[in-house]
């Protein structure tokens, strides 16, 4: 793990515009609502909640961090919480030395280390694992925190960028693991997904995927089935309900938490319409109309692209991740990346989990395209990559400059007290 999250020597001046890159849009986050914070009290809370709509994201963290409590979704989230803890405690000292609220600047610190940390990982996946130069490396890595939501989960204060960092930190130790011939250990394999499934439940099925693919039938096997998956999953649900019910024994079920887990699934939605417009666009790069907008307020569930060229970028973005399929068909590490998009797909898609808001989710799945597209820049054919490395370059392009001028309006836009 120490190696893992070494920056190594020729990585550093990487890390650094990484890490100044995503600092710019938290700088301007944190310089949006600071005098909120740093004075705090209930009636600047308020005037936050008012201003504060970055589509369904929710600033949990900013409350937890501020007052600690079991503010996440228990089920969904069982160890979020007490992961927080830390901070929080760091917070309160920050509090009584300085006198101002520092939740803003610590949960930043915290989201831009595991964001710079994800980037890494996906430029090392790229670079070392299917083995494409630094050039397509970090043009493809650029392309995958260009993707709208994948780029807004790394400012917002919300639990995606540290799904990202510890999905993104997996699959990088997966694929190691393929090349050198290894394979998890059942004690790393129920770690893992206690910390992944412990900050998201979704997450500790994509985990599953990861060891899967890399255990092979040893998976199915009863002994490291249960101990690696089943006992942490009664652990993570026996931890969830009990809170739940400690918060009001009198009015708190053991399955109210799974109830409450029912409203989020929608089936008055046209699949078709949510694939194009949400699931694959909107994750991927914003609409002009209501950005950043919640559906809870004014945001439609289906908006369209207002420009043709929009859903040109989204048909050359599918068109090269299909094209990447069937090239590393025989790899193991696509068949890990298409298995983690195939079960967002059939989360979402299929049994309707989030369906109105399905593009937030986008940090738990759209890390793998670029990993499925490297296959194609790795054809033997010149003229192929140079053409397809050229067409990168220009969605690359056009994703960052078009998700900066919106998120930087919106940032700057002026508080109403």
């Amino acid at each position: 793990m120490k190696k893992i999250f070494t920056i190594r020597k020729e990585e550093r001046w990487l890390m650094l515009a990484i890490v100044l890159v995503l600092g710019v849009f938290q700088v301007l986050i944190i310089s949006k609502f600071f005098t909120l914070f740093a004075d705090y009290s209930e009636q600047h809370w308020d005037v936050f909640m008012r201003n504060f709509h970055m589509s369904g994201f929710d600033p949990i963290s900013y409350a937890v961090l501020t007052d600690w409590h079991q503010g996440y979704d228990i089920l969904r989230h069982p160890l979020l919480a007490l992961l927080m803890y830390p901070p929080y405690l760091l917070n309160q000292a920050l509090w009584a030395l300085t006198g101002c609220n520092c939740c803003q600047i610590i949960m930043g610190a915290l989201l831009l280390a595991a964001g710079s940390y994800a980037w890494l990982m996906l430029f090392r996946i790229i670079h070392e694992l299917v083995g494409l130069s630094r050039a397509y490396a970090l043009l493809l890595s650029a392309l995958g925190f260009g993707f709208a939501y994948v780029l807004i989960s790394t400012i917002v204060p919300d639990h995606f960028c540290l799904s990202l960092a510890l999905l993104l930190t997996l699959f990088y130790i997966a694929g190691d693991k393929l090349q050198r011939g290894e394979r998890f250990t059942l004690r790393a394999a129920a770690l893992w997904f206690l910390l992944t499934a412990g900050v998201t439940l979704s997450n500790g099925v994509a985990a599953v995927i990861m060891v899967a693919v890399v255990n092979g039938r040893e998976v199915v096997r009863w002994k490291f089935l249960v101990l690696s998956f089943v006992v942490p999953s009664a652990l993570l649900l026996g931890l969830a309900v009990g809170i739940s019910r400690a918060g009001d024994m009198s009015q708190v079920s053991v399955a109210e938490p799974i109830e409450q887990q029912m409203a989020w699934v929608r089936n008055n939605v046209s699949r078709a319409d949510v694939a194009m417009e949400n699931f694959f666009g909107e994750s991927l790069q914003l609409h002009r109309q209501h950005v950043l907008g919640d559906v809870l307020t004014k945001r439609p569930v289906i908006v369209r692209y207002s420009c043709t060229g929009q859903y040109v970028v989204e048909g050359l973005l599918m068109g090269l991740l299909l094209l990447g399929f069937w090239m590393g068909r025989r790899e193991r590490l696509v068949w890990m990346a298409m298995g983690i998009v195939a079960f967002n797909m059939g989360l979402h898609l299929v049994l309707g989990f989030a369906l109105d808001e399905v593009y937030i989710m986008a940090a738990h799945w759209a890390f793998c395209l670029p990993i499925v597209m490297a296959y194609v820049l790795r054809s033997r054919r010149r003229p192929v990559r140079l053409s397809v490395a050229l067409i990168l370059l220009g969605i690359v392009g056009y994703l960052w400059s078009y998700h900066s001028v919106l998120l930087y309006r919106y940032l700057t836009w002026p508080v109403k007290m």
